[in-house]
């Protein structure tokens, strides 16, 4: 553990001492392109923070609305009946939105049933093959200027479909 724990703390000074050592032997002003990159950081920060801002106004009116809620106790009888636990279907919900909320549900989960029960697997393993679609979304498209998404937003969220069912599968297929 000790080994890890060196390794983590060095090796962004090694990355740092290599990409600057690097640059000393391209003859490269390291500063002066440090400072055009933090230049052109900021420029995309600006671009894109509206869509962050629209996308994080979207998911608080979201759920105080109680759509969220609604939506859920609608989903979950249903769900229920084809084996999926109906303790996860927040997590599903909130998961194309918002990355935090939907971290800070899984960890209420793990909470409530453990990290070693049916219900604890199930949500980490959709956590780890979902992706919090609309963020994403609006911000790798907004920041390049696509506003017509076409396909990607409904593929991507039958994907996320797939990936409750067949983590459920895996569940009962690894842990019985």
């Amino acid at each position: 553990m000790k080994t890890l724990s060196l390794i983590s703390t060095i090796s962004l000074p090694i990355f740092v001492f290599i990409v600057v050592g690097y640059g000393l032997v391209k003859k490269v002003d390291i500063y002066e392109e440090f400072i055009a990159g933090a230049k052109g950081g900021i420029r995309i920060v600006f671009k894109i923070l509206p869509y962050i801002v629209g996308m994080i106004f979207a998911v608080d009116i979201f759920k105080a609305s109680g759509c969220f809620d609604a939506l859920s106790s609608v989903l979950a009888k249903p769900l229920s009946w084809i084996g999926i636990p109906p303790e996860v279907l927040p997590l599903y919900l909130m998961r194309p939105f918002s990355g935090g909320a939907s971290m800070g549900m899984l960890a209420g989960v793990l909470t409530k049933y453990g990290a070693d029960s049916f219900i604890g697997r199930v949500a980490c393993t959709f956590m780890g093959s979902s992706e919090t679609l609309f963020y994403t979304v609006s911000l790798y498209f907004g920041s390049v200027g696509i506003t017509k998404t076409r396909y990607v937003i409904p593929v991507a969220l039958i994907t996320d479909a797939f990936g409750l069912v067949f983590s459920c599968i895996i569940c009962h297929l690894v842990f019985g």
